[in-house]
């Protein structure tokens, strides 16, 4: 899980073709671990997840060119962005000196939405996050279609429903026995990360963003189609969202 973090360099890499266009210093951890990735996959398959190797997928497939597949999963935006925020994502730092967390900025080369650099700095933490989701989504619709690797994308809602298929498919396009989908207990869903937010993040900020909204459509998702109370219960520690 997220084997190099941010040494994929995600948002460098998103404007380049190689990570030789980094330099030889930030080059050399993703080269390294591409190297490692070929080893495993002489014995064994290798599966990596987490998100910061996203804007590398052009590079790795040419690198592992006949050995990738994609397995894209997806989740609504607004309960993505409100977990990014509960984790301090594009929110203001406690203290001066420190750099706020950023995973993207319109200023980026590579990025799908550069019409944000007007006003970015005025958008609330809740908006940047929907932008993020909206950026890292639109790359992974286009990739879709450019790189012709075997791509599964998957709603994160539809893993845990009983009435869905979802689960099967995932097994099926990872290589695992039909069976094994079948042992896994949905009901068992352990967060080990859940964080408060401090004030309730607007989500309905959402509305003021037709990017999002069409990318959202794109995915399948009603982008203002979210439960607000289950919002403030999970992220405001409150039973309802405010007024």
């Amino acid at each position: 899980h997220e084997p190099l973090r941010d040494r994929y360099q995600p948002r460098r890499m998103l404007g380049r073709r190689d990570p030789a266009e980094l330099g030889e210093r930030l080059a050399a951890p993703i080269l390294a671990h591409a190297d490692a990735i070929e080893r495993e996959l002489a014995a064994r398959d290798y599966v990596e997840t987490g998100h910061p190797c996203w804007s590398s997928l052009p590079w790795l497939t040419r690198r592992l060119e006949g050995r990738v597949r994609v397995v894209h999963l997806v989740r609504h935006p607004v309960p993505t962005a409100c977990s990014w925020l509960s984790h301090g994502l594009f929110v203001p730092p406690l203290l001066p000196h420190q750099r706020m967390k950023e995973f993207i900025a319109p200023t980026d080369a590579g990025v799908s939405f550069p019409e944000y650099q007007t006003g970015w700095s005025e958008l609330a933490p809740v908006e940047k996050g929907l932008v993020y989701w909206a950026e890292v989504n639109a790359f992974g619709l286009r990739q879709e279609r450019a790189l012709g690797v075997p791509w599964l994308r998957i709603h994160y809602e539809a893993l845990f429903d009983p009435a869905s298929d979802a689960l099967a498919r995932l097994a099926a396009f990872v290589g695992l026995p039909a069976e094994r989908s079948r042992q896994i207990d949905r009901g068992e869903r352990v967060d080990e990360h859940r964080f408060h937010l401090a004030a309730w993040p607007e989500p309905e900020r959402i509305a003021r963003h037709p990017p999002v909204i069409a990318v959202a459509e794109a995915l399948g998702y009603r982008a203002e189609a979210f439960a607000p109370a289950a919002l403030a219960a999970r992220f405001f520690g409150a039973e309802e969202a405010p007024a």
